[in-house]
C-alpha cells in the first residue's frame, strides 16, 4: 500500500512564471480517495474488529467495545461505515489544511498553511534556508520573517527559489550566534525571559500549539529560537526593539 501519509514527494510547477510547491495531483488524488475508502472499510468491519480487540490483554476502552458488540441489526455496519467515511473525509481536509503551499514569483513569495496566508516581498528577504524540514525566511539583520514545516525535499525547494533568484543559503548564516537559554538569563530583558520561560514550560508539557504561538511572539520582538532536545537556543537580532 502506498504510504499516502508521507507521500509528499513534491514537484515544481511553472505556471505564468510562478513556481508552486505543494501537493502534486497524485498526492491530492491519493488523499482524496484513500482515507475515505479506508475509513468506510474499517467502519463496515467495525463489529468484527471490536470482537477481536476485546480479546487482547490491556486493551483500552474495552467497555466501549463490549457495548458496541451489544448492537444488533443490519444497520450497524452501515452506520459504522458512514461514520468511517466521514472520518476519512475529515482527515483528508485536515491533511490539505496542514500542508504548506508555497507560491514563488520574481517579486514575492506566498505561503499558505492552516488557513493562514503570508506574503513576503522579495526585496525584504535576506536569506532562505531549510533547517531539517522547516523552511526559514530571514529579513534584514537576520529577523525571522517566516518559519514553517515544509514537505518538499530541500533540493526541490532550493531549485524553486533559485529559479526566481532568491537569496538561498545552505544553512543558517547566524548559526554561531545562538546561546543556550536558562531561567532569568542576565543578558536578556525581563519580558523576554518571561516569554521564554512560558515557552519552555509549554514545550516540556508537549503543548506544541502554545509553544509555537510564543515563538512567533518572540520573533516579532527580534528573538529567534532554535529548539534542540527540548532546550531553547536563542539569539537576539542586533538593533531589535526588545
Amino acid at each position: 500500500m502506498i504510504d499516502w501519509l508521507n507521500c509528499h514527494e513534491k514537484r515544481r510547477q511553472i505556471l505564468n512564471d510562478e513556481s508552486v510547491l505543494g501537493l502534486s495531483k497524485g498526492d491530492k488524488a491519493t488523499l482524496i480517495i484513500i482515507p475515505p475508502i479506508l475509513g468506510a472499510v474499517l467502519g463496515w468491519f467495525a463489529p468484527i474488529i471490536a470482537e477481536w480487540l476485546i480479546r487482547l490483554p490491556f486493551i483500552p476502552f474495552k467497555e466501549a467495545l463490549e457495548w458496541m458488540l451489544t448492537w444488533d441489526g443490519y444497520w450497524v455496519p452501515i452506520i459504522a461505515m458512514g461514520i468511517g467515511l466521514i472520518a476519512g473525509i475529515i482527515f483528508t481536509s485536515y491533511a490539505f489544511l496542514e500542508t504548506l503551499k508555497i507560491t514563488i514569483s520574481d517579486e514575492e513569495v506566498k505561503l499558505e498553511v492552516k488557513g493562514q496566508v503570508a506574503t513576503l516581498n522579495k526585496q525584504d528577504i535576506s536569506a532562505i534556508f531549510m533547517e531539517g524540514k522547516h523552511l526559514t525566511i530571514l529579513g534584514a539583520d537576520g529577523v525571522e520573517l517566516y518559519r514553517e514545516e515544509s514537505e518538499p525535499k530541500k533540493d526541490v525547494v532550493a531549485e524553486a527559489f533559485a529559479h526566481h533568484n532568491y537569496p538561498w543559503v545552505d544553512k543558517d548564516p547566524f548559526e554561531n550566534q545562538y546561546l543556550r537559554w536558562v531561567e532569568n538569563y542576565p543578558d536578556f530583558p525581563s519580558h523576554v525571559n518571561t516569554l521564554l520561560s512560558a515557552r519552555e514550560k509549554a514545550f516540556k508539557n508537549d503543548e506544541a500549539a502554545e509553544a509555537e504561538v510564543l515563538r512567533r511572539d518572540l520573533a516579532k520582538l527580534g528573538v529567534v529560537i532554535r529548539d534542540e532536545d527540548k532546550r531553547q537556543y536563542v539569539r537576539i537580532v542586533s538593533g531589535s526593539d526588545t
